[in-house]
């Protein structure tokens, strides 16, 4: 279930033409933030491998405790992203798809994540980057009231808003 920040979203031509022409591409994820007010909202995009290490169904012991590791990380939204101290943001409960692994087919994981904010914070840090060793970009196409913009994040980057 999208929220109406989300729908809206991919409404805006930006944002619209970037969801057309994306692709799987391992390594690489796509983020979309929106900052309405004091509310925060981040779905996240990326290839099952970037997080998994693999894109079909898990097999042995070792690949099932990945996959509910990874499970656990992504319903944790505090371990992937990080509003400024100052916004004194919580989050709501995250919204996970993880991949079906249907056979020969590319497997995605979708996630979406809201935060109330006291304010709207003026960056979000990433803990994403250390727990998902096969991340390398994120694109993350940015909603604020200030207008809208696409970045190109590397490993260690954060995400400023103002």
């Amino acid at each position: 279930m999208k929220s109406s920040i989300a729908i809206a979203l991919l409404t805006i031509p930006l944002f619209a033409s970037a969801h057309e022409h994306a692709a799987h591409v391992h390594g690489v994820a796509e983020l979309d933030v929106a900052i309405d007010g004091r509310q925060v909202l981040i779905t996240l995009e990326s290839p099952a491998d970037n997080l998994l290490g693999f894109e079909h169904a898990p097999k042995s012991e070792a690949e099932k405790a990945k996959f509910a590791a990874v499970k656990t990380l992504l319903n944790n939204p505090a371990e992937l992203f990080v509003p400024d101290a100052a916004a004194q943001c919580k989050a709501a409960p995250a919204q996970v798809t993880l991949p079906t692994f249907n056979k020969g087919a590319h497997s995605d994981i979708e996630a979406e994540y809201r935060f109330d904010c006291a304010s709207a914070p003026a960056s979000i840090a990433l803990p994403l980057w250390k727990n998902a060793a096969g991340l390398k970009k994120l694109t993350v196409n940015l909603a604020t009231a200030q207008g809208q913009k696409q970045l190109s994040l590397k490993k260690g980057d954060s995400i400023k808003l103002k």
